[in-house]
């Protein structure tokens, strides 16, 4: 469900040389002032197409930090760190900014997400990076490969979308803010909870998220438990119906409109990707959906689809809000 523009991007943007304050001869380089607010030593962070190795004394404590998805965009201000640059989705954000990116300052530069399985190495590597918190936007090793020759690099953490608090803690591992990252995250998982205690009709509940594209007649649905974005439903008490169809599309099921009771759960969550309600209310089989006949289905907007579809801890608390009147309706 991750979506993508048509939109290529100029590859003509030379590659910054960088140059040390303290001038170039090795002599002045060894006088300069350490920065002793900076967190030291070396660290690893796991992720699905290795490991990566971050010397947190060359971060410094003001590093220069890339973030290519949503989510590396919440991890980055959710730490008080201000991106040098962002790429975003424009499909349902112009502006490339979500409701609960408030924090993005309005002078970070938008990198539009590019073709997919391409990236604008060249744009990106004009703002000088440190760090590189590329989730998703590097998911092959060629794009890995692509990103750490410019600087460290934190790709796709999980095997198709990465776990909501994942990107969070791997930047607070990054530059020494560990304890932080752990709060934030608290504080989400605190939500959550109290959100199931409040309703706990939730539990044993099934729930999907989909999109249905009209233009290609396409249902597209997480139904992989292990999907970084089934957590949301799970914190909540919740469960995935069991699907007997293989996964076709990063791991995410596919099918036409005839299949439309793959969507056979207490709760969907569904955007009409390219079209209305009236799209999916004309589909055989809709008006029988058990979500349908008892207040469970959620038509919903973009912005809401993208915080449960790549998850952060801020985009799960603004979807919360959103979806809770219909988490009310199914918990009875």
């Amino acid at each position: 469900m991750r979506s993508t523009t048509s939109r290529r991007f100029a590859t003509a943007v030379a590659v910054l040389t960088l140059l040390t304050a303290a001038g170039c001869s090795s002599d002045q380089a060894s006088d300069a002032v350490p920065d002793s607010d900076a967190p030291t030593g070396t660290v690893t962070i796991e992720h699905a197409l290795g490991s990566t190795a971050i010397d947190r004394a060359e971060l410094g404590s003001d590093p220069r930090i890339v973030a290519l998805t949503a989510p590396a965009v919440d991890a980055a201000l959710a730490l008080g760190v201000q991106p040098v640059a962002f790429a975003s989705d424009t499909t349902g954000a112009p502006d490339g900014r979500y409701p609960w990116q408030s924090e993005l300052a309005a002078d970070v530069p938008l990198i539009p997400v590019p073709v997919e399985g391409t990236l604008p190495i060249e744009e990106i590597a004009s703002y000088a990076p440190d760090l590189i918190l590329a989730d998703f936007a590097a998911s092959t090793p060629t794009q890995y490969q692509q990103l750490t020759a410019l600087a460290p690099t934190i790709p796709v953490i999980g095997d198709t979308v990465s776990p909501y608090d994942a990107l969070t803690r791997a930047l607070g591992t990054a530059i020494g803010r560990e304890d932080d990252a752990d709060a934030v995250i608290a504080r989400t998982r605190t939500a959550l909870a109290d959100a199931a205690a409040e309703l706990p009709g939730l539990a044993g509940r099934t729930a999907l998220l989909s999109q249905y594209i009209p233009a290609t007649q396409q249902l597209v649905v997480v139904a992989d438990p292990d999907d970084g974005a089934s957590a949301f439903y799970q914190e909540l008490g919740m469960t995935l119906p069991a699907v007997d169809l293989p996964a076709t599309a990063g791991n995410r099921l596919v099918v036409g409109p005839e299949r439309v009771d793959v969507l056979n759960s207490d709760l969907v969550i569904i955007l009409v990707n390219g079209g209305t309600a009236a799209d999916l209310e004309a589909l055989p089989g809709w008006a029988d959906l058990p979500s349908v006949r008892s207040g469970g289905m959620l038509i919903t907007d973009y912005a809401t689809i993208i915080a449960l579809n790549t998850p952060s801890p801020a985009s799960l608390t603004y979807a919360l809000e959103k979806v809770r009147p219909t988490l009310r309706s199914i918990a009875g």
